[in-house]
């Protein structure tokens, strides 16, 4: 005889709905094996190595899709799985599932630019110009952030300890897809910090 207690985890399981704290260790489980799969050497732990406690976070949102006035809420959940770490730097890789695509790797949209000093061969060159080249996608995010309040994810990634050097991207959740919406570049190297827009869609 099953005793009454246990009806509802078993129908649950027959029915293939798990509980969602299950549904949440499973899913967490497969990007653990998509990750040691996707990132490569770059991201392989080490003996000893630091890892933060938050090594693994995930976030579960919904939105209605745009394409019908009748569409259904469709839910996301976002994963950001630690990397690596340098001295002044902590890298991550984002995954993210969906039920109509599964778990997948996420890339996030990226500038590439060139950078023109008045010196080439010295680091504290006077920078001279910062020309957009075309675009790319970044697997890998450096000391990152998602915020679940507006759905926009941020990097900022520094070229020397002092900060006057970096990168820095916004990413925000649209329509189902995480779409860039400002990119900056401080290449300067003057020990300030002055970064230059490269990319601007937040006024949209």
């Amino acid at each position: 005889m099953i005793r009454p207690s246990l009806w509802l985890p078993l129908v649950a399981l027959c029915l293939g709905t798990l509980p969602s704290t299950a549904q949440d260790a499973n899913l967490a489980k497969q990007a653990r094996k998509l990750h040691s799969l996707a990132s490569g050497p770059m991201c392989e732990r080490t003996d000893g190595g630091y890892v933060p406690e938050d090594e693994l976070q995930s976030w579960t949102f919904s939105y209605v899709p745009s394409y019908a006035d009748d569409a259904e809420k469709e839910e996301v959940t976002l994963i950001r799985i630690f990397c690596g770490a340098g001295a002044y730097n902590l890298q991550h890789a984002y995954y993210w599932y969906r039920e109509y695509d599964g778990l997948q790797p996420l890339a996030f949209a990226e500038p590439t630019f060139e950078t023109k000093y008045d010196d080439d061969d010295l680091l504290e060159g006077k920078l001279e110009s910062v020309t957009v080249s075309g675009m790319t996608a970044a697997t890998i995010l450096v000391n990152s952030e998602f915020d679940p309040e507006t759905l926009t994810v941020t990097s900022h990634s520094l070229w020397r300890g002092i900060g006057d050097a970096s990168s820095s991207g916004t990413w925000m959740f649209r329509d189902g897809q995480f779409a860039l919406v400002s990119y900056d570049v401080d290449a300067s190297y003057d020990g300030e910090v002055n970064p230059e827009t490269l990319v601007d869609f937040q006024a949209r």
